[in-house]
């Protein structure tokens, strides 16, 4: 992932590497998942909350490029490549969850 790497050089440059530890990453989602939940809290209808959302899009597309920085600066910490993370994830989700049996189910009946 090209900005996983851009991400590390930027931390890097500025010797900010000591200061995006896991403790300090992981607390960041945390607030940053706490921001985004604040635009669409105490609604239920769906046409609302996408409402909201489109209302507050520069503030959620903020939302979504602080948590990749965040999960980029951690994967980077922790030596995990997230492209290839995510493959191998989408490969265990399709053999755990086959269309043929889950489709229009939230899960599969062997989980």
């Amino acid at each position: 992932m090209k900005q996983q790497k851009a991400v590390e050089e930027f931390l890097k440059e500025r010797d900010w590497r000591k200061y995006h530890t896991p403790k300090e990453l992981l607390l960041g989602m945390v607030e940053e998942i706490g921001e985004f939940r604040n635009i669409i809290k105490w609604e239920h209808d769906e046409k609302k909350v996408k409402e909201k959302i489109a209302k507050n899009h520069d503030e959620v597309e903020d939302f979504f490029g602080d948590i990749l920085w965040e999960l980029a600066s951690l994967a980077n910490y922790c030596d995990v490549d997230l492209s290839d993370a995510l493959d191998k994830i989408i490969e265990k989700h399709r053999l755990r969850f086959p269309v043929d049996k889950v489709r229009g189910h939230h899960t599969n009946e062997d989980s």
